[in-house]
């Protein structure tokens, strides 16, 4: 499956408003006459999701907070809740008495460094550490403060504690915050005020000029995306997160590596383009057009593929985890070993499409097509495949234990050696299907249509076939019915080892 370090390494510090920046910017907003948030976000270049939540008091990413203020006039700082004026205020109510109130306690909080950023007319660093834990549980910030400038110098100075994920504003010079940096990464530094050090990672180092210039730069390509200037282009390693990309034309390009997270690509023209390994969870791809593109080792966690066109991408190994692609079109895409547990895939045509060894646990399948689809080796425990076609299907060594196909279309289908135990297969169409060794113990096949199916050597104790037609289904060798049941099956049609099938009055 995707390779689980790919999250870390694209996730970037976030912030939130606060009540009374939410407050000044909705004036803003009326103020700089714009009528709704929507083409706010729409004439920013912004995806409407990353607006609403900014004015929701969600987090979002610090780059997208701060071009958010600017075009609103307004200073992110303030609009964050962490001026000079508030500052006092905000860390009082998190101080405690001492450094002792911490002994005999093991905090269980993780300390992570996110990202820095300078203030260019004093060249000071501010840096934003997250503690995972409970905001009541952190120290005075004044003790805290001193052990980090007893550490790394007498410039270090705690600006602002924050909920969620604790947050510490803490700022420095250059020189001060660079050693500190330094103590963390060698593993000198690993504890503060009985707070661990870990997962320590860096995304800014720039100067306040230099990432300005860096987010002029990223909105700047955006444009460049929203006119039609980059068809064809490499844009590897570009930044376009929180970006609305809606109807753009990316078809040819190069996105190995590019951030897409919590974009809007609704309705874009992704054909024939390279993502590979490409960040895009979150991202809105509905009705995008996906035909032919590279996506091997993409994260698309939690993306909306709904309606997209995705016939003969090559999405193996990627994450699709959690992903809407209801309704999409999915026909010979390469889907091998990717993640598609949680995947909502009802009604999506993946008919020809390589699905072998994918994970599909828990994924909604129902009335989906997968006529000829390859499954083989697929986990689809707890799928629902209620409804869906998959006549044809490979499907052999498939794990179905668990998986609603009830009133599915495996006609013809290669269930061979598959576990289908526990699985619902009431009024499942299994005409001329191959179950053979298939695991069937405890399956429901109450009602289904067996006619013509292989079923030799099929593991069958528990199995529930009242109802099920089974003329001219072949059940020599299997295992785990009573004589009494083989008796019965034989009566309605269905052939065991060289025994003619008794005549049905």
């Amino acid at each position: 499956m995707t390779d689980p370090s790919l999250g870390r390494k694209k996730r970037k510090i976030t912030i939130i408003a606060s009540s009374k920046g939410v407050e000044i910017a909705e004036k803003a907003l009326v103020r700089l006459g714009f009528d709704s948030k929507s083409n706010f976000a729409k004439s920013q270049l912004l995806a409407r999701a990353t607006v609403t939540k900014f004015f929701q008091y969600e987090p979002i990413q610090l780059d997208s907070f701060k071009k958010i203020c600017k075009e609103l006039k307004l200073d992110w700082r303030e609009i964050a809740g962490i001026t000079e004026e508030e500052q006092s205020e905000q860390l009082e109510r998190n101080d405690c008495s001492n450094l002792d109130t911490n002994k005999g306690v093991e905090p269980v909080q993780t300390l992570r460094r996110k990202v820095t950023v300078i203030d260019e007319p004093s060249q000071t660093i501010l840096v934003a550490i997250v503690l995972e834990g409970d905001i009541n549980s952190v120290p005075n910030h004044k003790i805290l403060e001193s052990i980090l400038r007893e550490y790394s110098g007498k410039t270090i100075k705690i600006l602002d504690v924050q909920k969620g994920s604790i947050k510490l504003f803490v700022e420095g010079s250059q020189e001060d915050i660079e050693r500190l940096i330094s103590l963390i990464d060698s593993g000198e530094l690993t504890t503060i005020s009985g707070f661990p050090v870990k997962d320590i990672q860096v995304l800014s180092e720039s100067s306040e000029e230099d990432e300005s210039n860096e987010s002029d730069d990223k909105w700047r390509l955006v444009q460049e995306i929203a006119s039609k200037a980059v068809k064809g282009r490499k844009l590897r390693d570009a930044d376009l997160s929180d970006a609305n990309l809606s109807d753009a034309d990316l078809s040819d390009v190069d996105l190995s590596d590019v951030d897409l997270s919590s974009a809007d690509l609704s309705g874009a023209d992704l054909s024939r383009a390279d993502l590979s390994r490409a960040f895009l969870s979150g991202t809105n791809l509905s009705l995008a057009f996906l035909s032919r593109a590279f996506l091997s080792l993409a994260f698309l966690s939690r993306a909306n593929l709904s309606l997209a066109d995705l016939s003969f991408a090559n999405l193996s190994r990627a994450n699709l985890s959690l992903a809407d692609l209801s309704s999409a079109n999915l026909s010979r895409a390469n889907l091998s070993l990717a993640d598609l547990s949680s995947a909502n895939l009802s009604f999506a045509d993946l008919s020809r499409a390589n699905l072998s060894r994918a994970n599909l646990s828990l994924a909604n399948l129902s009335s989906a097509y997968l006529s000829l689809a390859n499954l083989s080796l697929a986990n689809l425990s707890r799928a629902d495949l209620s409804s869906a076609n998959l006549s044809l299907a490979n499907l052999s060594l498939a794990n179905l234990s668990l998986a609603n196909l009830s009133r599915a279309n495996l006609s013809s289908a290669n269930l061979s050696s598959a576990n289908l135990s526990l699985a619902d297969l009431s009024f499942a169409n299994l005409s001329f299907a191959n179950l053979s060794f298939a695991n069937l113990s405890f399956a429901n096949l109450s009602g289904a249509n067996l006619s013509g199916a292989n079923l030799s050597g099929a593991n069958l104790s528990g199995a529930n076939l009242s109802g099920a037609i089974v003329m001219n289904a072949l059940f020599g060798g299997s295992v785990g019915l009573t004589k009494d049941v083989e008796r019965d099956l034989e009566r309605r049609g269905a052939i065991f080892g060289d025994r003619p099938p008794v005549p049905v009055s």
